[in-house]
This record gives structure tokens, sequence and C-alpha cells, in this order.
């Protein structure tokens, strides 16, 4: 899906720098500032997704596992008194 987007921002980057060498003005450099935008944000919002999804956790039956984005403080966990 980003490859898409990332697609779709290049070729508007090029049509609004084609349009603001044909015809100077206030419109293309709007258009060209939205697309560069467009495409960088593409970027960061993959580099962002592929920061989270590195999470990978195993467990063995007789565990408890927690998982967070963070740091995670665990205090007193009751469990089950027959699970010894």
């Amino acid at each position: 899906m980003t490859r898409i987007i990332k697609f779709l921002a290049i070729i508007a980057l090029i049509g609004s720098i084609a349009w603001l060498v044909s015809a100077p003005g206030f419109e293309p450099a709007l258009a060209l500032v939205g697309s560069m935008s467009a495409l960088v944000s593409a970027f960061v919002v993959e580099k962002r997704s592929k920061r989270h999804a590195g999470q990978h956790q195993s467990v063995s039956n007789s565990s408890m596992g927690i998982q967070a984005g963070g740091d995670v403080s665990i205090g007193d966990i009751n469990r089950d008194k027959h699970a010894k």
C-alpha cells in the first residue's frame, strides 16, 4: 500500500514541478509543496510502522508474558493458588 502512495506522490511531484516550470505562480508552488510533503510523510509513516511491528514474544506454558511498547512496571501479580 505504501508503494502505491509513494508512486502517486512522486507522480504528483513531477507534475507539480512541470507545472511550476511551465507557468510560474503561486498555485503551482503550493502544489509542489503539497506533493513534497505527501512524499516525505509517506516515508515517515512507513518508518514508524516498521518500528512498531518489530516486537516478538515467546512464553512457555507455565509463564505469564506482558508486552508493551515502552517501559513496564509490574507490582504484585496475583496468580492462581493452585498453579505452582
